[in-house]
């Protein structure tokens, strides 16, 4: 059963992007605070990224982690193993979603089983989005390299939910 629902999702982007960057601020320090072993994993494995990519990367974590942290759901603090073993686990996903003829493996990667798909649509829009006044510079193999480190994010924090 999904913890953010399409309409907790849509409304927790919506709020963040119109946050000052005061704002903005607090909320990063917030991220890093509540899951700091996951955001760390975030900057490290982006960190051979360019910065548009690292950029992106670390907005998104935010916008996700809100959507989370709005869901009312207490968070147990994730361990490093279980992300590696998560980062591990999506492999195969991405690996079977990139073998064959697939025109787009954000389609794929979106339709894929997903205890989030809320937030995995959220991401594969945020990262494929084209806006001419805020054009992002990266490559496609950096956009799946993302995508496979916000899905990791995104399952553990479904993982870490606590009723």
């Amino acid at each position: 059963m999904p913890i953010v629902s399409a309409a907790l999702m849509g409304k927790t982007w919506q709020s963040v992007a119109a946050s000052s960057p005061k704002e903005i601020l607090r909320l990063q320090k917030q991220c890093g605070k509540t899951q700091e072993e996951l955001t760390g994993f975030v900057i490290g494995f982006t960190s051979d990224c360019s910065e548009d990519a690292v950029g992106l990367a670390m907005w998104i974590h935010l916008v996700v982690m809100q959507a989370f942290l709005r869901s009312r759901m207490k968070l147990k603090r994730i361990a490093p193993a279980r992300i590696e073993r998560t980062w591990r686990e999506n492999e195969g996903l991405f690996n079977s979603a990139l073998s064959g003829p697939i025109s787009d493996p954000y389609t794929v990667l979106v339709q894929s089983e997903t205890s989030e798909p809320a937030v995995l649509r959220y991401i594969a829009e945020a990262l494929t989005e084209d806006d001419p006044d805020d054009p992002i510079d990266i490559t496609d193999a950096e956009r799946l390299h993302l995508m496979r480190i916000l899905k990791t994010v995104t399952d553990c924090l479904h993982e870490a939910a606590r009723k």
